[in-house]
């Protein structure tokens, strides 16, 4: 397993305490959020600041291919619009994990690691879950859809 990095350190003295506040809040949000049925989704949209410097700094890395940064560049911008849906930062940290996930193949898994507070091998279950889905009702339905059609013309 990687080593989660602490972004909080890079905030340095002037953030001294930030750390901890933090994660103190968003202990309290998530708790918050579990009393009113939301704790899924508040699950989630803890995971932003994870998503966030992940993008950044995978941005900044000049081992990072062009095409990877293009993907992760509109993932970056999107979180940072500041209008948000009735979903709030949840569709942002899906854009973003989308982005990573996407980029998989372009980054090297050190790169990746460097920058992922979790286990790179989170990002590589979400990719698997993504392509299932692709292929059940996205691409890989409208292929089916086309060769039965192909089939039935063929059989005409």
């Amino acid at each position: 397993m990687a080593q989660a990095y602490d972004y909080m350190n890079d905030i340095g003295p002037a953030g001294a305490g930030l750390g901890s506040g933090y994660l103190r809040l968003r202990a309290a949000a998530l708790s918050f959020a579990g009393r009113w049925g939301f704790a899924k989704f508040a699950g989630i949209a803890a995971g932003a600041p994870d998503v966030a410097y992940t993008l950044a700094m995978l941005l900044r890395d000049g081992r990072v291919p062009r095409r990877a940064k293009i993907k992760l560049g509109l993932a970056a911008a999107y979180f940072a619009l500041p209008i948000d849906g009735a979903l709030g930062v949840v569709d942002d940290v899906y854009v973003g994990l989308v982005a990573l996930a996407e980029s998989l193949g372009d980054i090297d898994s050190a790169v990746l690691a460097e920058y992922w507070p979790g286990e790179v091998g989170e990002l590589f279950r979400f990719k698997a879950a993504l392509d299932g889905l692709n292929e059940r009702f996205g691409a890989g339905a409208v292929r089916r859809f086309a060769k039965s059609l192909q089939a039935r013309a063929q059989a005409k």
